[in-house]
């Protein structure tokens, strides 16, 4: 799901679709990405391990257009929030002691991060002592990321972004899910 607090969001996102220049420039500062119920496996092993699990979403709702000319309208892309809340019988994210986050817009025909041309290290998290608690994991994010450059698709890429995520430390050895938060700001110009 999708959904920005500004009211000209839809505006400017037709103005970007069809290729036309926006009337002004605009800032939608909270668009939310959500995913809910993604599959996370189960730990290979019962000592600590990590397990890796993918998302992805569809760029053209953050401005991604096969016209370079509605492309260059999207002047700033950030990620501010990553929040993941864990489901299926995790209680609390006390296991953790890495994630890794990693988002990329794949080649067609190709879905691994080795065959892209761009990509983007969203997150580098190493627990440093406090234990998480709670269902929901606010991922650290030292400063906004920039996603521009993955809102900018070549013709042989596909107008989506994938994000593969590793978590590492004492893994719950059961199949369970997460509800994916992402909070993402998007300046246009004129």
């Amino acid at each position: 799901m999708l959904r920005g607090s500004v009211r000209f969001y839809c505006l400017g996102l037709l103005v970007l679709q069809i290729g036309c220049a926006p009337l002004v420039e605009a800032d939608f500062s909270d668009v939310e990405v959500t995913r809910p119920d993604v599959p996370v496996p189960a730990a290979p092993i019962s000592a600590p391990s990590s397990v890796t699990f993918t998302f992805s979403f569809d760029s053209t709702k953050l401005g991604a257009n096969p016209s370079l000319a509605a492309q260059s309208q999207v002047a700033e892309v950030k990620l501010h929030r990553l929040d993941l809340t864990a489901k299926g019988g995790v209680v609390d994210w006390s296991f953790i002691q890495t994630f890794h986050a990693l988002a990329f817009v794949p080649m067609r025909n190709v879905s691994s991060p080795t065959a892209t041309v761009r990509q983007v290290e969203i997150a580098d998290y190493v627990r440093n002592g406090a234990v998480l608690s709670g269902t929901t994991f606010s991922v650290p994010l030292p400063e906004p990321v920039d996603l521009l450059p993955l809102v900018r698709p070549r013709s042989s890429e596909y107008r989506k972004i994938i994000v593969v995520a590793n978590l590492g430390g004492q893994m719950p050895a059961v199949d369970w899910t997460v509800d994916v938060l992402m909070s993402i700001s998007v300046k246009l110009k004129e």
